[in-house]
Protein backbone atom coordinates (compact mmCIF):
# COMPACT_ATOMS: atom_id res chain seq x y z
CA UNK A 1 0.00 0.00 0.00
CA UNK A 2 3.18 2.00 0.83
CA UNK A 3 3.68 1.71 -2.75
CA UNK A 4 0.67 3.30 -3.80
CA UNK A 5 0.44 5.94 -1.96
CA UNK A 6 4.06 7.06 -3.12
CA UNK A 7 3.00 6.53 -6.65
CA UNK A 8 -0.10 8.77 -6.59
CA UNK A 9 1.66 11.47 -4.56
CA UNK A 10 4.69 11.57 -7.15
CA UNK A 11 2.24 11.71 -9.74
CA UNK A 12 3.30 8.37 -11.54
CA UNK A 13 -0.88 7.41 -11.55
CA UNK A 14 -2.51 9.97 -12.41
CA UNK A 15 -5.18 9.03 -15.31
CA UNK A 16 -6.76 5.72 -13.75
CA UNK A 17 -10.41 5.84 -13.72
CA UNK A 18 -10.55 7.28 -10.56
CA UNK A 19 -8.99 6.91 -6.84
CA UNK A 20 -11.47 4.68 -5.61
CA UNK A 21 -10.84 2.77 -8.50
CA UNK A 22 -6.90 2.31 -7.71
CA UNK A 23 -7.19 2.04 -3.67
CA UNK A 24 -9.66 -0.94 -4.56
CA UNK A 25 -7.14 -2.57 -7.13
CA UNK A 26 -4.22 -1.91 -4.90
CA UNK A 27 -5.85 -3.92 -2.02
CA UNK A 28 -6.81 -6.98 -3.96
CA UNK A 29 -4.89 -10.49 -3.38
CA UNK A 30 -5.20 -11.68 -6.72
CA UNK A 31 -5.79 -9.74 -10.02
CA UNK A 32 -8.04 -10.50 -13.36
CA UNK A 33 -7.93 -9.08 -16.20
CA UNK A 34 -11.25 -6.77 -15.78
CA UNK A 35 -8.42 -5.02 -13.28
CA UNK A 36 -5.68 -4.15 -15.81
CA UNK A 37 -8.35 -2.83 -17.85
CA UNK A 38 -9.87 -0.69 -15.34
CA UNK A 39 -5.89 0.59 -15.57
CA UNK A 40 -5.62 1.06 -19.09
CA UNK A 41 -6.21 5.20 -19.34
CA UNK A 42 -3.08 5.12 -17.33
CA UNK A 43 -1.24 3.42 -19.96
CA UNK A 44 -2.72 5.46 -23.28
CA UNK A 45 -2.29 8.78 -21.12
CA UNK A 46 0.98 8.71 -20.73
CA UNK A 47 2.02 7.68 -23.86
CA UNK A 48 -0.27 10.46 -25.65
CA UNK A 49 2.04 10.10 -28.86
CA UNK A 50 0.91 7.18 -29.88
CA UNK A 51 -2.81 7.65 -31.26
CA UNK A 52 -3.20 3.92 -32.16
CA UNK A 53 -2.39 2.64 -28.55
CA UNK A 54 -5.84 2.62 -27.27
CA UNK A 55 -6.70 0.43 -29.85
CA UNK A 56 -4.17 -2.13 -29.74
CA UNK A 57 -4.76 -2.00 -26.11
CA UNK A 58 -8.73 -2.65 -26.62
CA UNK A 59 -7.70 -5.30 -29.48
CA UNK A 60 -5.43 -7.01 -27.18
CA UNK A 61 -7.91 -7.28 -24.26
CA UNK A 62 -10.62 -8.10 -26.35
CA UNK A 63 -8.57 -11.57 -26.78
CA UNK A 64 -9.17 -12.58 -22.85
CA UNK A 65 -12.09 -13.09 -20.67
CA UNK A 66 -12.37 -10.46 -17.94
CA UNK A 67 -12.24 -12.55 -14.97
CA UNK A 68 -9.34 -14.67 -16.00
CA UNK A 69 -6.29 -14.20 -13.44
CA UNK A 70 -3.86 -12.00 -14.06
CA UNK A 71 -0.92 -13.59 -14.35
CA UNK A 72 2.86 -11.97 -14.67
CA UNK A 73 3.27 -13.32 -18.02
CA UNK A 74 -0.28 -12.55 -19.74
CA UNK A 75 0.42 -8.84 -18.17
CA UNK A 76 3.53 -8.62 -19.94
CA UNK A 77 2.56 -10.18 -23.30
CA UNK A 78 -0.59 -7.76 -23.22
CA UNK A 79 2.00 -4.94 -22.99
CA UNK A 80 4.08 -6.39 -25.63
CA UNK A 81 1.68 -6.44 -27.89
CA UNK A 82 0.32 -3.23 -26.84
CA UNK A 83 3.41 -1.10 -26.63
CA UNK A 84 4.89 -3.49 -30.02
CA UNK A 85 8.08 -4.38 -27.59
CA UNK A 86 11.31 -4.04 -29.90
CA UNK A 87 13.45 -5.16 -27.31
CA UNK A 88 13.52 -9.05 -27.32
CA UNK A 89 14.64 -10.97 -29.68
CA UNK A 90 13.25 -13.77 -28.86
CA UNK A 91 9.52 -12.28 -28.43
CA UNK A 92 10.20 -11.00 -31.85
CA UNK A 93 10.88 -14.55 -33.23
CA UNK A 94 7.98 -15.74 -30.93
CA UNK A 95 5.04 -13.19 -29.38
CA UNK A 96 4.40 -15.66 -26.65
CA UNK A 97 4.08 -14.84 -22.68
CA UNK A 98 7.24 -16.25 -21.94
CA UNK A 99 9.09 -14.25 -23.91
CA UNK A 100 7.10 -11.25 -23.38
CA UNK A 101 7.51 -11.76 -19.94
CA UNK A 102 11.47 -11.89 -20.42
CA UNK A 103 11.63 -9.28 -22.30
CA UNK A 104 9.84 -7.18 -19.26
CA UNK A 105 12.37 -9.10 -16.99
CA UNK A 106 15.56 -7.92 -19.08
CA UNK A 107 13.88 -4.33 -18.99
CA UNK A 108 13.16 -4.13 -15.28
CA UNK A 109 9.53 -4.33 -14.93
CA UNK A 110 10.08 -7.58 -12.90
CA UNK A 111 12.36 -8.85 -10.80
CA UNK A 112 13.96 -11.80 -11.96
CA UNK A 113 13.40 -13.36 -9.06
CA UNK A 114 9.58 -13.64 -9.99
CA UNK A 115 7.60 -16.37 -12.28
CA UNK A 116 5.62 -15.62 -15.86
CA UNK A 117 2.95 -17.87 -13.89
CA UNK A 118 2.71 -15.46 -10.77
CA UNK A 119 -0.92 -14.42 -10.17
CA UNK A 120 -0.64 -10.59 -9.75
CA UNK A 121 -1.89 -8.37 -6.78
CA UNK A 122 -3.26 -5.51 -6.67
CA UNK A 123 0.14 -3.78 -5.52
CA UNK A 124 2.16 -5.45 -8.00
CA UNK A 125 -0.33 -4.54 -10.80
CA UNK A 126 -0.23 -0.44 -9.70
CA UNK A 127 3.54 -1.36 -9.60
CA UNK A 128 3.71 -2.57 -13.13
CA UNK A 129 1.29 0.38 -14.67
CA UNK A 130 4.23 2.57 -12.93
CA UNK A 131 7.02 0.92 -14.50
CA UNK A 132 5.56 0.01 -17.80
CA UNK A 133 5.02 3.93 -18.24
CA UNK A 134 8.63 4.73 -16.24
CA UNK A 135 10.44 2.29 -18.85
CA UNK A 136 8.53 2.61 -22.29
CA UNK A 137 6.76 6.17 -22.13
CA UNK A 138 8.31 9.46 -24.03
CA UNK A 139 8.82 12.29 -21.66
CA UNK A 140 6.77 15.14 -22.11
Amino acid sequence: MLALIISLAAGQLPHAQSLEDVVAIGDLWACTVADFATMAPALTEAMPDDAELAVRLEKTLSRYKAGQPLTKGRASLIAARTLKLRSSFFYLVLPVQRYAFRAMVVDGVFAGTSSEGDVMSGVELLDFITMITLKYAVAP
